[in-house]
């Protein structure tokens, strides 16, 4: 007979809560290759991609961005970085992480970060701004320095922000809309009971289930699986060339 354990369902997905850093931290070791120089003895995590031009950090700071990725390019057009408060679930963290990461990605590809938005019933303008359904979620462009930067806050009120996300003027539209199109998921999001211990119910739905350990267990290395196998998988092959045609005969 299996173990069961419980389960939470939380929606809105934006409201569910941090998670566990290792959804996002794991894969990129184990699948993509970054390497780890952080201090065991210290609460933080750095890791660098295997081109030593994007870091990762993960660094407990008291009123400030807990998560932070910097990609330097070599120059400043194309350098840029993207930070994240401490309670961003780290489902949507991931969707950013696993778009970098992608053996496919094109920064110069151009995207309507707001689109998966439209898509879901959120209200959007011209601006870049845009608002979720229940007002939780807001989303603002601000020009700095001639470049246009992305702030996005979930908040149940105007004085209790739960986190916020920041992508400066630089960042590859891919990799915001990449965040944008995990946020407006109506999937909810999975937690343990541990993990929502302390979790505010306000404006939340939460709803239990049972789940066999093992499955459980597997969720992290079968995603980790998942995205190493994106590296290994052979581009596809090009077409095959035509036929030659016969030589005429006399």
């Amino acid at each position: 007979m299996s173990i069961l354990v419980e389960q939470a369902l939380i929606s809105p997905r934006y409201l569910a809560g941090p998670g566990d850093a290792a959804w996002v931290t794991f894969p990129l070791h184990e699948a993509s290759g970054w390497t780890h120089g952080h201090e065991p003895l210290r609460p933080r995590v750095f890791l660098s991609s295997p081109d030593q031009k994007t870091l990762l950090r993960l660094e407990p700071r008291p009123g400030d961005q807990w998560w932070r990725i910097t990609h330097d390019s070599g120059t400043p057009a194309t350098s840029w970085y993207a930070s994240f408060g401490a309670r961003t679930p780290v489902e949507l963290i991931a969707a950013v992480t696993d778009t970098l990461t992608d053996p496919s990605f094109n920064e110069r590809a151009l995207c309507d970060a707001t689109r998966p938005l439209r898509r879901a019933g959120w209200q959007t303008a011209p601006s870049g701004e845009f608002r979720s359904p229940d007002g939780i979620v807001k989303g603002e462009r601000l020009n700095f320095s001639g470049a246009a930067s992305w702030f996005i806050t979930a908040a149940r009120g105007q004085d209790d922000v739960v986190w916020q996300a920041r992508f400066d003027g630089s960042t590859p539209p891919a990799i915001v809309a990449a965040f944008t199109q995990a946020l407006a998921d109506p999937e909810p999001l999975r937690r343990s009971t541990e993990q929502t211990t302390g979790l505010s119910r306000r404006r939340v739905s939460l709803r239990w289930q049972q789940w066999p350990a093992t499955s459980v267990a597997l969720v992290l290395p079968e995603r980790i699986g998942h995205l190493a196998a994106r590296r290994t998988t052979p581009p596809p092959l090009p077409p095959a060339a035509p036929p030659t045609p016969p030589r005429p005969t006399r």
